[in-house]
């Protein structure tokens, strides 16, 4: 089977967990500990607060807007900003297989960040110092890992440090000294299973799932006790009969369904329910009929204890890998007059989704649309089309493919929703790491515009026979081969050929307010501030201030790495800081790796 690195995702098999406080690989500066304040255990409301000072859940809050009220930056003097700070994390995670996509945490006064090879390091926010490091010894000879070495973020709460490592061991470390506390095995990459997630603090909870899709495991998100990792619940992703939704996948398929969860949760304290997003189903194509509940959808559940509560599925029976890795945000906006309720979640298919977060039920509109059909793949006769623009490309360069295809024969091109099969290659947009792929997006309340980092990426599939497609723990199900066209230049394009926007999308009318066209695909994700501002980077090492309501540049720094994270801001002792971990991506240039943290302030 032919696969592309960097499409293929890792899915998370079943692993009951179990607490191991053995001793790990531990550099630390015992002598810093009294200069560190431990977290409490932050209330629901704590979590709830737009970030004023502190950023202590890596969407900022538990909203995830990544919008902070600090103003002292602002439109008028943000070009007075420099650097002031840079260090590095001691050579982590700095080699190709690594990806820096990961947001730092602050609580007074303390940077946390981990790296792609799941190494903590505590760092003074005012300059940078380190205060302690914990390595991770993790195995370096995994090899069902997705889309480059790399962790997206951390959790903070109860004095502890959390870490979903690659090699599915969920880890709490003391916040004072970086020693471990405890760990439990989520998952085992052994089996195909790995996590780049974030956990997510909340009552005394650990929300952890599971990264990938692609190796024929069961997705599942799982709550975990923070005092001492005790399971507590597990939703399954994909049900069994006789189960909501069990009957949407045809035999045993649900055993093997794929459908993980890349990304955490955005959490609204009024009625304790945890909203995030699933994964494509598994194996991409040779499935039986079936709209496969709940691949590719928005998932609502009761916190405290697992229990659904509704769903919204915004591809049915995808077969294109067009799911919607990026974490949703919940916030509140005007449509039609009326003060809604509202979460939305964009997607690889280039548009976002906005609904009603105490129903599940479209806000502005999603009409089902008949669509291009493959009986040999069974696919489902609508799709859902959200009112409002795409923010990204949704039909494909025909010079890209004019030739022919590998297999000898010419492409078949189509738009959206455009079938694969066994016959020929098919070219459809967006491709797999098009549209908005794990890239948070940001919003901010005083424009009332998201903010969304995407790629216009495509690409061609052909599916292989359901005879050929054969599940073996720990291998890529993914059933399809893949083909990326040709350049300008007639040569066989790369990742770095394909571009992308930076766009900002009104949430009352899911419109585009604003929109940049980049060279490059974005793969940083966003923040905002209430100083009218959006920060964003590229893959070439610009970092980047735009305006929030007009879109207009207005300052910019070249980092010595590409930025593949998205950054934040802070402030200690009356002072603004923004920050970001630049340190490149498995899919670029392997000249812009690197493992540099920066912080800016006013001059």
């Amino acid at each position: 089977m032919l696969l592309v690195a960097g499409v293929l995702a890792v899915a998370v098999a079943m692993a009951v967990g179990r607490a191991d406080a053995q001793p790990t690989a531990l550099t630390n500066v015992s002598a810093n500990a009294a200069t560190i304040t431990a977290a409490p255990a932050f209330t629901p409301q704590q979590l709830s607060a737009t970030p004023n000072g502190d950023w202590i859940t890596t969407g900022g809050s538990i909203s995830s807007q990544r919008y902070s009220a600090l103003d002292q930056i602002t439109a008028s003097n943000v070009g007075r900003l420099k650097q002031a700070w840079k260090t590095d994390l001691d050579n982590s995670g700095v080699g190709p297989k690594y990806s820096a996509e990961g947001t730092p945490l602050v609580y007074d006064g303390i940077m946390y960040i981990g790296t792609g090879n799941n190494d903590i390091f505590a760092l003074d926010a005012t300059n940078g110092e380190h205060l302690w490091k914990y390595e991770s010894k993790i195995a370096q000879n995994n090899n069902t890992v997705c889309c480059g070495w790399l962790s997206r973020g951390l959790g903070l709460g109860e004095a502890k440090i959390f870490s979903a490592q690659l090699d599915g061991w969920l880890v709490a470390l003391d916040q004072k000294t970086g020693k471990r506390l405890w760990r439990v095995r989520n998952a085992r990459w052994q089996e195909g299973s790995t996590m780049t997630i974030p956990p997510t603090y909340y009552k005394g909870m650990l929300l952890v799932g599971m990264s990938g899709a692609e190796f024929g495991a069961r997705g599942n998100i799982t709550s975990y006790s923070a005092v001492d990792g005790r399971r507590l619940w597990r939703f399954y992703t994909c049900p069994q009969p006789g189960e909501i939704g069990g009957g949407t996948w045809s035999g045993s398929e649900w055993q093997n369904c794929g459908s993980s969860v890349w990304s955490y949760p955005a959490i609204d304290p009024a009625t304790d329910t945890m909203i995030f997003s699933t994964a494509n189903a598994d194996p991409w194509v040779g499935r039986g009929p079936g709209q496969n509940l709940f691949s590719a959808s928005m998932v609502a559940l009761d916190v405290n204890t697992g229990q659904y509560r509704w769903h919204y599925q915004m591809v049915h029976h995808d077969i294109w890998d067009y799911d919607c890795p990026s974490p949703p945000i919940i916030f509140d906006t005007m449509v039609n007059g009326v003060q809604r309720q509202a979460v939305a979640e964009s997607c690889k298919t280039g548009w976002i989704y906005i609904l009603d977060r105490n129903t599940g039920q479209p806000l502005i509109g999603i009409t089902e649309k008949k669509v291009p059909q493959s009986k040999g793949q069974n696919t489902w006769p609508t799709q859902p089309y959200p009112i409002g623009d795409a923010f990204s490309e949704q039909c494909p360069n025909k010079k890209q493919f004019s030739g022919k295809a590998p297999d000898g024969k010419p492409y078949k091109l189509g738009c959206i929703f455009e079938p694969l099969t066994t016959k020929q290659f098919t070219v459809s947009a967006p491709g797999a790491l098009g549209g908005n792929n794990w890239q948070p997006l940001s919003y901010s309340p005083q424009t009332n515009f998201a903010y969304v980092c995407s790629a216009n990426f495509q690409a061609a599939l052909k599916a292989l026979p359901a005879a050929q497609i054969k599940y073996k723990q720990g291998e890529g199900l993914t059933g399809v081969l893949f083909d990326l066209g040709k350049g300008k230049d007639g040569k066989p394009k790369g990742l770095t050929d394909f571009s992308g926007n930076f766009t900002a999308m009104n949430m009352s009318t899911n419109k585009i307010a604003w929109r940049k066209n980049w060279p490059g695909m974005c793969f940083s994700g966003s923040f905002a501030t209430a100083g009218g501002l959006v920060f964003t980077g590229e893959s070439t090492g610009k970092f980047i201030s735009y305006n929030a309501m007009t879109g207009d540049e207005l300052w910019s720094q070249q980092l010595d790495a590409g930025v593949h994270a998205p950054g934040i801001t802070y402030s200690v002792k009356g002072k603004q800081y923004v920050a970001i971990y630049a340190g490149g991506g498995t899919f670029f240039a392997k000249k812009l790796h690197g493992d540099s943290v920066y912080a800016f302030a006013l001059g």
